[in-house]
């Protein structure tokens, strides 16, 4: 019985193994040098997304067996040639499948450089972080103008009329990269900067989870441009798209008076190539050049527009002649010493002048979180709105040099300025003498309109609600940043370029320069008589200004290790930052009972014990550690896990605001900068599968989890004045914390060369204590902060976000049915379904007296819930809307000469941006006919908030603005661009 056991266990162990080898396979080959021909010993081959792999016997050979049946890529390395990704591999059951490969010589480069043979994998699935590649064929195919344009397509990313959300982050938490270089403006309080047309880019790279050691002063996701450079041979393209024929017209809801211009041009430099060889000089290597601009001009969709706009920089209305104004450019020069050696140097330049609150975040009203548009001053007065310009410029020096087979260093040395003012539509910061009304009012104009009342008495309505007075915008704002970094990295590569490891640092050297003024003619002089006019030291109701110059910098390392399939990248941040001699200086006035200061003693004492002084400056620190790990579990399936701090230094104005006491705010809350303010804090983690199922199909799932801290929150605190008087300020702490965690789905499909598109669903929930950094001045008293400390939604929060979009490409020999109209074409079309805007609901809670009669009949009475618990509880309607973008093109000799139609929300869907939050609903219109308004009386539908004026009761002492005659209301309609295009 016994031997029975045993041969029945041996009959069943033969047959389970001889099945498992029918059912696998192999790959087997010879690596050799393509130029000598000998085989090369020790080569890596991997097949990406297994564990499998080897490296190459003494004859070059390498086999690789046990694989299962399916599509796969050959990875092949070897040190001092190129890496080389062979795609749709197949593998046969009980069959190996013999790849040989010729591998040519190559020196080693900065950026991982692979040559692709076969189609290019559609994702790369043994990555560890979450992000996305828009390519160049990628931004042609969509009809997109700047970066905001292609990022929003991403799955992770929602973009809306008040700015751009990566993963339940605020807006101005997204780094944002061009060519290795921050090229965000460090005080708009923005996720943007340097506006770049989309003939600029060479790609894009979107990062929503796991940003690598290298990028700092980011908590949210990172935005990575890079640009074109020039090649061999000359090249060039000029097109312009526009939806009109040449004006606005109002009742083409279509018509935004958009125009858009864009050139570019490359190839080798003329200089080197043409002029110096006949001079008789020859400079070693190679120089190309590439150059873009772009002019887009548009009066928006709002349809609304200044008779001009003017600002107080440019001053000539030239670069402003519609309602949104973008100038940009780029010049790249690019000299390839020699293999191994280059020199890149670029200067990028950008000019934005439009009428869009949303160009300023931080001041004010610091932020509400809603559209844009002036809405108070569209009835006529858009002139006497803010005007905002914002312009900025960029340069760089870059460096690369390969030291050997398996190391190289870059160094580079790059400057970027900013400036950004909001002004009167260009008037000056005030006026030298105060001889008529500025604050804008809505007054009623004559000869007014009559309301009967009772007896013998008429009255007159009030005004529209609209500023029509002639007054003027009360925001006077200018600041400006210099940032000049050097940032050098080294990289080396160990075991046949299996560990690679980077160790770099960056220095940053700030110039930053604040004034905000509002109602800047508080304090001008006023003509009293012929001879006297007032004097007074009052700058505006609410002022602030300073100047100051802070360092910080950093020293990361990331270690990337490839082990039996598994990927880590592990590394970390150290930081650190000085706010400077300004704020030191303060500091020790604070200390020193013998001078005045704004800081609380305890705060400069507590500054003193949190920072540490190095050469004449205090610094503060923070090591943010890094861990991306991928790992197959099976072929073609990789689980990966990432897990990352990462840190923001505060904006600026929290930490500088009222330092200086010979410039005091003297309104009624000013506020007070907190100079030991600590860096806000990103906490992440993600666990994802990507899994490939065949090479033209890949599904990924991904759990995110997002814990945010020591983020800015305001408190009221008492201070003396400089005449010994306790006032009350508005002071900056640490004291908010946020977290959004979500799921993500997507799909990505291809098929041949003619479909390409991908799907994706993303759950998420974005919730915190407040959703601005003012939110909690209303809600506090004496020097404690009594806010509410219950989680809510953040005011951008949007639970489910569905989008996708497909190309379909046909550019064959020969067209469609045999056509060949039907050939040459591309056509883009992407959908996105969103949950709605948030808003805080609102209650009924009585009626108003009617004011002829005084019965309480008249209109309801609606405030916002009382309940901390409700805010921005609610979601209103869910966004959809649909692009499309058809090209056709022809060649005639070497030019390439493309037709455009571009269709934005096609089916003209209305989604509401701004709720009313009595209904839930966006802002209904309403009928003109008073007998029909009064009709429409009992239909709760469309009760609107106290604060906004209702057209169904006539009231004279209702003057409201008419919200619901708003057009940013909603988001865009449809739009219809046609253009042409000439590639040469």
């Amino acid at each position: 019985m016994k031997n029975l056991y045993s041969l029945c266990t041996a009959l069943f162990v033969f047959a389970v193994s001889t099945s498992a080898f029918a059912q696998t396979g192999g790959i087997k080959g010879i690596i050799t040098d393509a130029e000598t021909g000998e085989t090369l010993i020790g080569a890596t081959v991997l097949i990406t997304g297994t564990s499998f792999g080897t490296a190459t016997g003494i004859d070059g050979d390498y086999e690789i067996d046990n694989i299962r049946p399916g599509e796969y890529s050959v990875r092949i390395t070897y040190i001092g040639f190129e890496t080389v990704l062979l795609t749709a591999i197949k593998v046969e059951a009980g069959e190996f499948t013999e790849l040989n490969y010729k591998l040519k010589p190559k020196v080693l480069t900065s950026g991982e450089e692979i040559v692709v043979i076969g189609e290019r994998p559609i994702f790369d699935v043994e990555k560890s972080t979450t992000s996305s590649t828009i390519s160049r064929k990628d931004i042609e195919a969509a009809p997109v103008r700047k970066v905001e344009d292609a990022v929003s397509l991403q799955s992770g990313v929602i973009k809306d009329p008040t700015g751009l959300y990566i993963k339940g982050g605020r807006a101005y938490e997204t780094g944002y990269v061009v060519d290795g270089v921050s090229a965000q403006d460090p005080l708009a309080g923005t996720g943007f900067g340097l506006d770049l047309g989309a003939n600029s880019f060479s790609n894009i790279e979107v990062i929503t989870g796991g940003v690598g050691a290298e990028y700092g002063d980011v908590t949210s996701g990172v935005v990575s441009v890079k640009t074109r450079n020039g090649g061999d041979n000359y090249e060039g393209s000029f097109s312009h798209k526009r939806d009109n024929f040449g004006s606005n017209v109002m009742d083409h809801q279509a018509n935004y008076f958009q125009d858009v211009y864009e050139l570019s041009i490359g190839g080798p430099g003329i200089l080197a190539e043409k002029i110096l060889p006949k001079l008789g000089l020859d400079l070693p290597g190679k120089i190309t050049f590439y150059a873009t601009a772009q002019v887009a001009l548009e009066d928006g969709y709002t349809k609304l527009s200044a008779d001009q706009i003017q600002s107080s920089i440019v001053g000539s209305d030239f670069w402003s002649p519609r309602q949104g104004n973008r100038w940009n450019g780029m010049m790249k020069l690019t000299y390839n010493i020699k293999p191994g050696v280059r020199l890149q140097a670029a200067y990028q330049r950008s000019l934005t002048i439009n009428q869009n609150t949303r160009m300023l975040q931080i001041t004010g009203a610091d932020t509400q979180v809603q559209p844009g548009f002036q809405f108070a001053f569209s009835n006529g007065f858009l002139d006497n709105a803010n005007t905002y310009t914002h312009d900025s410029n960029l340069s760089y020096l870059k460096w690369t040099q390969t030291l050997s087979t398996s190391s190289f260093y870059e160094v580079q040395v790059s400057r970027l300025f900013t400036q950004l003012r909001a002004d009167a539509n260009g008037r000056n910061w005030r006026p030298d003498i105060v001889d008529g009304e500025f604050d804008p009012e809505s007054i009623v104009t004559f000869p007014g309109d009559e309301f009967e009342g009772t007896g013998d008495f008429t009255y007159i309505l009030a005004g529209p609600g609209y500023f029509n007075n002639g007054g003027i915008a009360t925001l006077w704002h200018d600041h400006f940043a210099e940032e000049i970094t050097v940032r050098s990295s080294y990289t080396k590569l160990f075991g046949g370029q299996e560990n690679q490891l980077v160790i770099g640092i960056e220095s940053k050297f700030n110039d930053y320069q604040w004034i905000d003024i509002t109602r800047p003619w508080i304090g001008a002089p006023i003509r009293i008589d012929e001879n006297t006019v007032s004097e007074t030291f009052r700058v505006g109701e609410n002022f602030d200004a300073w100047r100051v110059k802070p360092k910080r910098g950093a020293l990361f390392i990331t270690d990337k290790i490839r082990y039996n399939g598994l990927i880590a990248n592990i590394g970390g941040r150290f930081e650190y930052w000085a706010p400077g001699r300004y704020v030191d200086e303060r500091v020790e006035e604070a200390l020193d009972p013998d001078v005045f200061s704004t800081i609380p003693t305890f705060v400069a004492e507590e500054y003193q014990k949190d920072s540490k002084e190095i050469l004449g400056l205090r610094y503060k620190f923070i090591f943010l550690p890094k861990i991306n790990v991928s790992f197959p579990v099976r072929e073609n399936q990789v689980l990966f896990f990432n897990y990352g701090h990462s840190a923001r230094i505060p904006h600026p104005s929290f930490v500088y605001a009222g330092l200086d006491p010979f410039f005091q705010d003297q309104s009624d809350l000013p506020s007070l900068g907190n100079p030991n303010l600590n860096r806000e804090v990103d906490i992440s983690y993600e666990i994802g599968l990507r899994n490939q199922i065949t090479s033209n199909d890949a599904l990924n799932i991904s759990a995110f989890w997002r814990d945010k801290y020591d983020f800015v929150t305001s408190q009221s605190i008492r201070v003396n004045d400089v005449d010994g008087r306790p006032v009350t300020k508005a002071f900056r702490i640490n004291g908010d914390y946020a977290r959004s965690r979500g799921v993500e789905i997507s799909y990505l499909k291809r098929y041949q060369d003619l479909l390409r598109g991908q799907l994706s669903v993303t759950y998420s929930r974005a919730e915190g204590l407040s959703s601005t950094n003012d939110d909690n001045l209303s809600g506090i008293s004496g020097s404690q902060n009594v806010g509410n400390n219950i989680e809510t939604p953040l005011a951008w929060d949007r639970p489910f976000d569905v989008k996708g979009n497909v190309t379909f490409t046909h550019a064959r020999e020969k067209g469609i049915l045999d056509s060949p109209v039907l050939n040459n074409f591309q056509i883009f079309l992407s959908a996105v379904w969103r949950s709605g805007a948030r808003y805080t609901p609102y209650e009924r809670v009585g009626t108003e007296r009617n004011p002829i009669t005084g019965e309480e009949n008249w209109r309801p009475i609606y405030e916002q819930v009382n309940d901390p618990a409700q805010r921005y509880s609610e979601v209103g309607p869910a966004w959809f809307y649909m692009d499309f973008n058809l090209q056709k093109w022809f060649t005639i000799g070497e030019t390439r000469i493309s037709t455009f139609l571009e269709i934005s929300n096609f089916l003209n869907n209305k989604s509401a941006v701004v709720i009313n939050p009595v209904t839930g609903e966006g802002y209904k219109n309403y009928p003109s006919n008073q007998s029909e308004l009064v009709a429409l009386r009992d239909d709760r539908s469309y009760d609107v908030p106290n604060g906004v004026r209702d057209p169904r009761y006539l009231d004279p002492t209702d003057n409201g603005l008419p919200n619901y005659e708003n057009p940013a209301n909603f988001l865009q309609q449809r739009h219809i661009v046609f253009g042409l295009s000439i590639n040469f």
